[in-house]
């Protein structure tokens, strides 16, 4: 991986630029090694992981804020989400 794209995952954010992932990667290495079947994790899928998982969160409450009730009050609770996992199929 380049210097620049590691500074950029590790958050060094230099002249304004955004990071690529905003989840903790240690954390997510924590729980990619809880698996008995994962022995190593290279940067790579390590990123693409944390980039995922943060893409189906912010898809999940989206969709689950239009779909919700709460959408009446601007709020998204946890019953919406609760009934989109359990009522859609995508989830």
């Amino acid at each position: 991986m380049s210097g620049k794209m590691a500074d950029v995952v590790v958050g060094k954010d230099k002249c304004g630029e955004q990071r690529l992932v905003s989840l903790p990667l240690s954390r997510i290495r924590v729980i990619m090694k809880s698996s008995p079947e994962v022995s190593s994790i290279n940067q790579e899928a390590l990123v693409l992981t944390a980039k995922a998982t943060e893409l189906f969160v912010q898809y999940l409450a989206t969709y689950s804020y239009r779909h919700g009730s709460g959408k009446e009050k601007k709020v998204l609770t946890y019953s919406d989400l609760a009934n989109t996992a359990e009522e859609s199929e995508t989830f």
